[in-house]
């Protein structure tokens, strides 16, 4: 059950199959809400390197983001398979003084998972180190 947690709810337990997420140390930026909560953001690179506009994101509270413990430069999460996650864009304002807005659409963690760990699916090539 090394992967699986168990949640009780009304009385009967539900086994919820976890998804393990990992991302490098790079990607995530702590930082604490005006409610003075530990979070951390964790930004998704554009998968098309011809997009130009910011990278999406999903905020974690702290205690949600592990280090690997092998002294690699790599962080993960463990999220429910079946869960949502919501992530979100900035958007620049196309007038000098207008005002940053913020894209935002729901994905499920399975999805997620797969635009995080993009990065595994490119071809390794010499000039990458």
């Amino acid at each position: 059950m090394e992967n699986q947690e168990i949640y009780e709810t009304n009385g009967t337990q539900n086994t919820a199959e976890m998804l393990t997420i990992k991302f490098s140390r790079k990607l995530a930026r702590p930082f604490t809400t005006k409610t003075g909560k530990d979070m951390v953001a964790i930004s998704i690179p554009n998968e098309d390197p011809a997009d130009n506009r910011a990278w999406e994101e999903f905020v974690l509270p702290v205690t949600m983001v592990h280090s690997d413990h092998y002294g690699s430069k790599a962080l993960w999460v463990k999220l429910p398979e079946d869960g949502t996650t919501v992530l979100s864009r900035p958007n620049k304002p196309s007038a000098k003084d207008g005002t940053w807005t913020r894209d935002e659409r729901k994905v499920d963690n399975k999805t997620l998972k797969s635009m995080v760990e993009a990065y595994k699916l490119k071809p390794k090539t010499q000039e990458a180190r």
